[in-house]
């Protein structure tokens, strides 16, 4: 099995999870589809990460949030993810410019595509996203300070957010957890969700970049309205009328073309929950 696949399982146990609190392991296996040995593997991952307790046969979330830690996010959807990263960063013209990048996996691929620019300095508060900006040198990195979020690797809290406020951009890309038409783009985690705000509000062009898979979702913290951001880098496998509403708002909706054979994968249904027994 792929960590693609795992990871698709671990998110969908931990949707039900959010909605019924507990559940039973043994009804695990016939509604992924999978065998009684994956599924324990997959519990063993949850339970390393921190996502869930085991007992009596039971399982219940540490956290009620259906956030996947972001070494599990990088395995969900790569193609698209790297498609979008190498045509936002191409949206970054060359020259000298500030850029603000945020954390996260997909913003992950726009930094490796400008890891290599010597006309940048760039301000982050994702670890991740440093560690890859930094790799080859050239790049002038800023990291913000701030408090460690596990979930995410990525800084958040007041110390991020003043050393944000002291800076004008002329781009900021950041990722989103849900992009709604009425509900905008949001997050799951609010202090997440204010440093994404405030990148965009201290840039002249806000960037979002998002697969597919986020489009319709909505999560529990707003930081920007559509009509509010000027350009959102998708893929092939979105919504036809909702790009279409997105553009008529005015955000320049551009997507990347997805391969039938990349693997891309949708998050489980919010209707699909196991029933009790």
């Amino acid at each position: 099995m792929s960590d693609r696949a795992r990871d698709t399982r671990i998110s969908m146990i931990l949707s039900w999870l959010t909605r019924r609190g507990e559940l039973q392991v043994r009804l695990l296996a016939p509604l992924l589809g999978v065998s009684g040995a994956t599924v324990r593997r997959d519990l063993a991952v949850m339970e390393e990460k921190g996502l869930i307790r085991r007992s009596y046969g039971r399982i219940t979330a540490t956290r009620r949030s259906t956030e996947l830690p972001v070494s599990l996010r990088l395995s969900q959807n790569i193609e698209a993810k790297r498609r979008i990263g190498a045509l936002a960063s191409s949206l970054i013209p060359p020259r000298t410019l500030t850029v603000a990048l945020g954390g996260g996996s997909t913003v992950g691929f726009v930094a490796r595509n400008l890891a290599a620019r010597r006309d940048l300095t760039v301000v982050t508060n994702g670890l991740d996203t440093a560690t890859c900006l930094t790799a080859r040198q050239t790049v002038n990195v800023v990291v913000t300070g701030g408090t460690a979020r596990p979930l995410s690797n990525d800084l958040v809290g007041k110390a991020a957010e003043q050393t944000l406020r002291s800076y004008q951009f002329d781009f900021a890309v950041v990722g989103t957890d849900g992009v709604s038409p009425k509900a905008g783009f949001t997050q799951h985690s609010p202090s997440g969700a204010e440093i994404d705000r405030i990148m965009l509000e201290q840039a002249e062009c806000g960037i979002i970049v998002a697969d597919s898979s986020k489009l319709g979702k909505v999560h529990k913290t707003k930081f920007a309205d559509i009509a509010s951001l000027h350009t959102m880098v998708t893929d092939s496998h979105a919504n036809a009328d909702m790009v279409a509403f997105l553009r008529k708002s005015g955000l320049n909706t551009i997507l990347v073309v997805i391969p039938p054979d990349a693997g891309f994968t949708q998050r489980a249904k919010p209707g699909v929950s196991p029933k009790p027994r």
